[in-house]
């Protein structure tokens, strides 16, 4: 028997215009009902996650920051602190580079110190409390870090990752989307939160199942035997799973989650 059911979100959950499935409350309430656990697993941050399931808070666990921020039947489990020395090399990297744009993503707010009309748009995309302050390592000073995101306007993984992969000693890399690649503490990423969720809730291997479409999803698949690659997965996702859902544009997680949990 299924216990947890986790899902990212972006390419996965929502569909290509970021809406959830038409009938994705009705599936949730049964979830509930039946006493399986729903968990909202993305680099999106935990107050974004909060205004998508508004109403419905109460029902999902989330995992937020790829990782690094996890609550379980609302109780916040814990985050993970990037040590403040570490930022300034990172950030003055970044800043040396052409086009890419830093996020710095605590716990109270995110923080971005350029107004590219761009890089703004997509970051309250998916960080509904953002601050834009002068100076990002000045905002470090006040709130804890978990996770510095790089956006790239063009393709992250092709125009950045070769010039940050010295990086890689001191944070855990990870391609979180097209335009995206992720900073986290090592031992940081989705299939540790869902080991942590796991614990809590009482949910063995053979009893989770998960559904991702990109390379930060590649550590939550190993965390469970039901893992699902989505239609339009990256190659590398897709022979990282054991099974294949169809489309975020197919409403996949919906119709594997009744056809394998709800019969």
């Amino acid at each position: 028997m299924i216990k947890l059911i986790a899902a990212d979100m972006d390419g996965t959950l929502l569909n290509s215009r970021r809406e959830l499935p038409p009938d994705f409350g009705e599936v949730v309430d049964e979830l509930h009902r039946r006493g399986i656990h729903f968990a909202a697993a993305s680099g999106r941050q935990y107050y974004n996650l909060l205004n998508i399931f508004a109403g419905m808070e109460h029902k999902i666990d989330f995992i937020c920051e790829n990782g690094a921020i996890v609550f379980a039947n609302g109780k916040n489990l814990g985050g993970s602190k990037i040590a403040h020395e570490k930022l300034p090399p990172l950030l003055s990297a970044i800043r040396k580079l052409e086009n890419p744009f830093a996020i710095f993503c605590g716990v109270n707010s995110a923080y971005i110190e350029k107004d590219n009309a761009e890089f703004v748009r997509n970051a309250r995309m998916y960080y509904e409390r953002c601050e834009l302050v002068d100076d990002l390592m000045e905002a470090a000073g006040r709130d804890t870090i978990c996770k510095v995101a790089l956006f790239h306007p063009d393709d992250a993984e092709k125009n950045s990752l070769p010039a940050v992969k010295r990086f890689e000693t001191e944070f855990l890399l990870s391609v979180s989307g097209k335009n995206w690649i992720d900073f986290m503490n090592h031992g940081t990423n989705k299939g540790a939160a869902i080991l942590r969720l796991r614990e809590a809730i009482g949910a063995g291997y053979d009893e989770t199942m998960a559904f991702g479409d990109f390379l930060n999803d590649l550590e939550m698949m190993d965390e469970c035997y039901y893992s699902y690659a989505m239609a339009n997965a990256h190659p590398d996702l897709k022979r990282r799973c054991r099974f294949e859902a169809p489309s975020n544009d197919d409403d996949g997680v919906m119709r594997i989650i009744r056809e394998k949990c709800l019969i």
